[in-house]
């Protein structure tokens, strides 16, 4: 029913699709897996696949390439420089491992070795290389780079002059204006890889890019939000450069849409495909998200209703953990109320073994209360707490207090012998000498009303000795 109900809501979304404009639209999509001489990053070619698709979905003319080297990575600039220009709206993604020496930041191809500081300006990209990829752009020019991962290269890498400086992650900069600049990790830091199909920050941007009607400023600020809590505060992306004074949308405003030509047959589709997106990303419950799995099998935000639907899952499971660990405190309260009523269980530490077992058997038993042993339960505590008197008895031994020890018949409680008596009432080298005397019937019925035995239990049938 709730498919049907979602499913009614996506042709009524679709009904809603009206307006077009028409507007240039480009970008160049790069993920760099596969490097020669490091060990694979397994992101990368996942996050420029999700990203072209976002994008060709939202308006784009969208080139993705995987995997380049050097020259393919130049041939790649060159190429987009000469479709883009003219061009309303450009933007160049790129996942793979980026480097900063003295200041200045590079992309890393395939095929690099970068043995020493100084092949770096040979073999890597820089990014004014990229920057001017989009100089003849007519409007906004945006470049996201994923690539403030933790760089193997450096570590191997010989410093050809002791001076020159080689950063963590890439340094800021001061792109021309009209160019947004974003980065997985604000300068000096870096980014996380990610465990799942996506980073976190191009997860993120799968989140949020694809936001109708949302402004590109704030498009950002989300995203670094988003990727704020999936890292728990440990990777903060950052944006650099600035935009013309007017409300700048990736994905257009409900009702508009950017008409490109390659994309205008699925642009009703895909938008309506965004605003159903819209409606259940919030959403607490993984049902909702597994029904858009469902509806949109090859869809935009497959990557992310799925990450979304495991840490709903993780959380479930956290809260059942939470739950198995409740046991802990509640044994100590039992433990608690088990001494107040002097049936001596020990220290109270939430462990749930032999002597606290022994104790409440030994409460069990003088009560006349039904309890399961094996575990702490609401039940036995609830039993203690009503208790208003000691329950479980004191015989008296040399110097001492104890409990007595175990009658075959659970309804009867043995006798001190005649020689604790006698024990008890010697002087000794602690204190002076105690009186024992036999509890009377009246205070025995007291003591049972108290512990809540039932009437006919046989409580009273054997009377305890007090020492005092």
């Amino acid at each position: 029913m709730r498919l049907f109900n979602i499913a009614l809501a996506v042709i009524a979304l679709i009904g809603g699709l009206e307006v077009a404009w028409a507007e240039k639209r480009v970008a160049l999509v790069i993920g760099n897996s596969n490097y020669q001489r490091v060990a694979r990053l397994p992101n990368p070619n996942n996050d420029a696949a999700d990203m072209a698709n976002l994008l060709s979905k939202v308006g784009f003319k969208v080139s993705r390439k995987i995997d380049l080297d050097h020259t393919a990575f130049r041939k790649a600039l060159q190429e987009f420089g000469r479709e883009a220009e003219g061009a309303d709206f450009a933007i160049i993604f790129f996942a793979g491992h980026g480097v900063e020496v003295e200041n200045r930041n590079f992309l890393v191809p395939t095929d690099v070795s970068l043995s020493a500081d100084s092949d770096v300006e040979f073999e890597a990209i820089p990014l004014d290389l990229v920057m001017n990829a989009l100089s003849r752009v007519s409007g906004v020019r945006v470049v996201l780079l994923d690539a403030c991962r933790d760089n193997p290269f450096i570590a191997a890498m010989r410093r050809s002059n002791a001076t020159r400086s080689i950063g963590r992650g890439l340094a800021a900069i001061e792109p021309a204006a009209g160019t947004l600049v974003g980065y997985a990790a604000k300068e000096g830091t870096t980014a996380f890889d990610g465990a799942g199909r996506n980073s976190p920050y191009t997860a993120g941007l799968l989140a949020h890019l694809g936001e109708p009607g949302v402004d590109i400023q704030f498009v950002f600020r989300k995203v670094r939000d988003t990727v704020l809590a999936a890292t728990g505060g440990k990777q903060e992306p950052f944006t650099y450069g600035s935009l013309p004074g007017r409300e700048i949308f990736i994905a257009p405003p409900r009702g508009a849409t950017a008409v490109s030509p390659a994309n205008n047959s699925s642009r009703d589709a895909s938008l309506t495909e965004i605003e159903l997106w819209t409606s259940i990303r919030g959403s607490k419950s993984s049902g909702a998200l597994k029904d858009y799995l469902q509806l949109y099998p090859d869809g935009l935000f497959v990557p992310l209703a799925r990450l979304q639907i495991q840490q709903l899952e993780n959380a479930d499971h956290q809260s059942d953990a939470s739950q198995e660990d409740a046991p802990n405190e509640l044994a100590k309260r039992i433990q608690r109320e088990l001494g107040r009523v002097g049936c001596n269980p020990g220290n109270p530490d939430g462990i749930w073994g032999g002597r606290t077992r022994e104790a409440l058997r030994r409460f069990a038993r003088y009560s006349g209360a039904e309890i399961d042993m094996a575990k702490p339960t609401t039940i036995a505590l609830k039993k203690l707490e009503e208790s208003t008197a000691r329950v479980c008895p004191v015989v008296a031994r040399p110097n001492s207090i104890e409990e007595p020890r175990q009658a075959n018949n659970p309804n009867t409680r043995p006798r001190p012998t005649t020689e604790q008596q006698r024990a008890a009432a010697t002087p000794s080298a602690s204190g002076p000498a105690r009186v024992c005397r036999a509890e009377t019937r009246d205070e025995c019925r007291v003591r049972a009303r108290a512990a809540g035995a039932r009437r006919g239990s046989g409580f009273c049938r054997d009377p305890i000795t007090i020492c005092e």
